[in-house]
């Protein structure tokens, strides 16, 4: 059994010369969707996951997602851990090789490109796998933070290596509020329909705001300088909230 990396182009930690394919796979994803991996997808992110309409338009893509899915939910936490550090080591590993011929190359993993914590074991499991490889860092957005169905936030506390944004629109915000009150050292990813909408939402709220800079056009999805994730670095850093916008705009 094995769990199968992606190659995401906007979050990979080395990209090709040219600047146009991700040499590194340093995600992860799962099936989205209620009936699938997202047990707190909202309306707002059921209309516009974009993850969700790369599964519809790629068949292949939607079967590693679903093999994914498949390996770990037949598993208890100490499976689904073994299997999830196992893909971190093969991560590491690629890193290595790289280094080895001269390349530099951070070593950031982002958990969930597409999908989310499905459970609370799995969360459990993913702790002790961010807690066990102290030299990545990761980065994972979720709306599984709401006790009325799937609240994973106390099992991902105290990572110093893992940034964590709980995913935010208007429908899910009450929830968030007080998901923060509760963990005050979490951020939050925003989505607007535009980020004017964003600011007014939030204003009057707690803390730093960055407009995601590859949202709203202002740096490449990739390029020979590296990934929009990596070279921005707010998400994988944890250092601020991050405000995206449906429009772009």
């Amino acid at each position: 059994m094995s769990l199968k990396r992606s190659a995401d182009r906007k979050v990979t930690n080395l990209p090709s010369p040219n600047g146009k394919t991700a040499k590194i796979a340093n995600s992860f994803g799962l099936p989205a969707g209620r009936g699938y991996s997202c047990p707190g997808a909202t309306e707002t992110c059921q209309r516009v996951c974009y993850a969700g309409k790369l599964e519809n338009l790629y068949k292949g893509l939607r079967e590693v997602l679903t093999a994914n899915l498949a390996e770990l939910v037949a598993l208890d936490r100490a499976g689904m851990a073994r299997l999830l550090g196992d893909m971190i080591a093969d991560f590491r590993a690629d890193c290595e090789r790289a280094e080895a011929r001269g390349a530099r190359v951070p070593r950031d993993f982002r958990i969930h490109w597409d999908g989310d914590f499905f459970s609370w074991e799995y969360a459990q499991a993913w702790a002790d796998v961010v807690r066990d490889n102290a030299d990545v860092r990761f980065w994972v957005y979720t709306r599984s933070f709401d006790p009325r169905s799937l609240d994973v936030l106390p099992a991902l506390a105290d990572l110093t290596n893992l940034s964590v944004y709980l995913s935010v629109d208007p429908d899910n915000l009450e929830a968030a509020a007080a998901a923060r009150k509760r963990h005050p050292w979490v951020r939050w990813a925003y989505l607007a329909e535009t980020f004017a909408d964003g600011r007014a939402d939030l204003d009057g709220l707690p803390g730093k705001r960055y407009p995601c800079p590859e949202n709203g056009r202002r740096i490449p999805l990739i390029s020979a300088k590296g990934s929009a994730c990596i070279r921005c670095g707010i998400c994988p850093s944890g250092r601020g909230d991050v405000v995206f916008s449906v429009a772009k705009r």
